[in-house]
């Protein structure tokens, strides 16, 4: 552990969301708070920095205007880069700020990013074949964009030492944890886990991903052949079914099917069952057994298989996790 402080610059950006701001500064607050409790000082000091020298606003219209302009050569040990919810090309576009993130990094900074805050770390180049993550309603957007990057949008938290980026909006508690375990102990960052009533260790966004196939990808053929897997996914589904629903060949439907959605028709059929499953799950009493029939499958040990595969959690525990009680 450092004997300084460890000094954070939180950002002020256009369109961030303002719970990824203030939301890290309570933690490292909280944590410095705590820190008497397992016989250290203070280990952070965290601000809110705007290197751009230009007041913000969220998203919804809070303005940030407590924001400092960072002194000339001034070094951070960690810059962290909030989620944004729109403005977020206007942001991708100061060069100002990419310089800024270049700049603290070549000083020795760590740079740290939440959900769509991942796409600003990428502009600068420093995830170039690198791991990192988002926001995974972002993964698509942000692979196209950024195919150099190896993307992992299945993790909530991708740390590659000097770059660390975290998933949804909410993982900036698990980015803030996971910072103070690293830069002060990890028994402060249990501690401010069980005083924020944060469940530590998470590492998967899959139970938390919601299906949504393109639409707009403008094959007619293609769309028809989703609508029909869509009105038949919990009966017996074949190729050549599909195929005639959208009067295609079925070799020129896979292939078709493939390049507009990402998935094989087959593929389709099973994130559909696991998306109606969880909604069950969610929503209903009804035993995994009849849940499984409900859904498509004859056989309940192979919905467990492919339940566990696509969410992360066995159909029993995603159950216990998000069912509205």
């Amino acid at each position: 552990m450092a004997s300084s402080p460890t000094r954070i610059a939180v950002l002020s950006l256009e369109g961030c969301v303002a719970s990824s701001v203030m939301g890290p500064l309570d933690v490292f607050a909280m944590a410095n708070l705590l820190s008497r409790d397992v016989g250290m000082s203070a280990p952070f000091e965290a601000e809110l920095v705007s290197p751009g020298g230009r007041p913000a606003k969220s998203f919804h219209g809070l303005e940030l205007m407590a924001a400092r302009v960072p002194k000339p050569g001034e070094r951070f040990d960690v810059v962290l880069v909030p989620a944004m919810v729109g403005g977020l090309e206007e942001v991708l576009g100061e060069r100002v700020l990419t310089r800024w993130l270049k700049a603290q990094h070549a000083r020795g900074a760590k740079l740290a990013a939440v959900c769509a805050g991942a796409f600003v770390l990428a502009e600068t180049g420093l995830l170039e074949g690198r791991e990192a993550t988002t926001h995974w309603g972002l993964a698509q957007r942000f692979a196209a964009r950024y195919p150099g990057v190896r993307l992992k949008p299945e993790l909530l938290l991708v740390d590659q030492d000097d770059v660390l980026t975290a998933g949804g909006i909410t993982a900036y508690l698990d980015l803030c944890l996971h910072l103070v375990a690293k830069q002060a102990s990890p028994e402060l960052a249990a501690l401010c886990a069980k005083m924020l009533l944060v469940e530590p260790g998470r590492r998967l966004q899959g139970p938390y991903a919601v299906h949504s196939a393109p639409r707009d990808h403008g094959d007619v053929a293609v769309l028809r052949a989703q609508e029909w897997l869509e009105a038949h996914y919990q009966g017996p589904v074949t190729l050549a079914a599909a195929a005639e629903a959208a009067s295609l060949g079925a070799r020129t439907l896979l292939r078709r099917f493939q390049k507009a959605t990402g998935d094989t028709p087959l593929d389709y059929v099973q994130r559909l069952r696991v998306e109606a499953a969880r909604r069950m799950l969610e929503t209903s009493p009804r035993t995994v057994e009849d849940i499984s029939q409900a859904v498509g499958y004859a056989d309940t040990t192979s919905f467990r298989r492919r339940f566990k595969a696509r969410t992360g959690l066995t159909p029993d525990a995603y159950r216990r996790r998000f069912a509205l009680r």
